[in-house]
């Protein structure tokens, strides 16, 4: 699926569908991201560029769709959000930078779009 938006409201769709059919895993898995997501020592937009190195790191594409998403809505700039890719290619070699060539790159033009 080339459309980052269009893989990303499924995303959505498919959690919304797995939280009414199994809402006490959702629901807790959930509460366990928020609290590790907010502000704490680190801001919630340096803890979005650090999910971008690591979903590129892993390669999950839905991850990548979702964090660039919340990083360029953090305030992250384009170059910050390509830096934090960079050491996911650092750590994940040619699939990694497969990854960042095509959804990354694609996702960050879609979504800058506003």
């Amino acid at each position: 699926m080339k459309n980052p938006k269009v893989r990303l409201a499924r995303f959505r769709n498919g959690v919304d569908v797995l939280s009414s059919q199994i809402p006490e895993t959702i629901q807790s898995l959930f509460g366990f991201i928020e609290t590790a997501q907010k502000d704490g020592v680190l801001t919630t937009r340096e803890k979005e560029l650090i999910a971008i190195g690591i979903s590129i790191y892993h390669r999950c594409e839905d991850c990548i769709v979702v964090h660039v998403e919340k990083a360029l809505e953090a305030g992250c700039t384009r170059q910050e959000i390509l830096e934090a890719a960079g050491m996911g290619i650092v750590f994940g070699g040619g699939p990694s930078l497969a990854t960042s060539a095509t959804l990354l790159l694609d996702a960050l033009e879609e979504f800058s779009k506003g």
